[in-house]
């Protein structure tokens, strides 16, 4: 006898294998979702970032639109001033604007790192650097679809 999976079944899976925190670098490197902080002399609460003038790649995991979707943030003085995609996606070219819940600093990041609310949270901060790799939230175990990750990458500070 032949089985084969009920559309609801087979569309439970694709659904359920949406919801993989995989990133993809522009070298082809794949990233998993990180499994557990790296030691950092603080924890948490996590320290600020201190400069207030820099540039960086972000990639935000979650259940959104152009999730996973590499941006490149512009932070003067404390604020973004800038936030454009880096590579062309759907329906977006490369340098197109990015959403309004992508133009984050990395204080905002760290923010969400420090959220006493969250029911889990997990930090990938090496030791010795200034800011957190990643960071991802899940802010209620009993819920699905608000967690949220994020990936920092390719910090250049401004000379301005």
């Amino acid at each position: 006898m032949r089985k084969r999976l009920t559309p609801t079944i087979a569309a439970a899976a694709l659904v359920a294998g949406c919801g993989a925190n995989v990133a993809t670098d522009p070298d082809g490197a794949s990233e998993a979702a990180p499994s557990a902080p790296t030691s950092h002399p603080t924890a948490a609460p996590w320290p600020a970032y201190q400069p207030d003038d820099y540039t960086f790649t972000l990639r935000v995991t979650c259940y959104c639109p152009d999730a996973g979707a590499p941006v490149t943030v512009t932070v003067a003085d404390g604020k973004v001033t800038d936030a454009v995609f880096a590579r062309r996606g759907w329906g977006h070219p490369v340098g197109a604007p990015a959403p309004e819940w992508m133009q984050v600093t990395i204080n905002d990041v760290i923010d969400a790192a420090n959220d006493k609310r969250a029911d889990s949270v997990t930090v990938r901060w090496p030791d010795g650097q200034d800011y957190p790799n990643s960071v991802w939230v899940d802010l209620d175990k009993n819920m699905a679809d608000e967690e949220r990750g994020y990936t920092i990458r390719n910090v250049e500070l401004s000379t301005a």
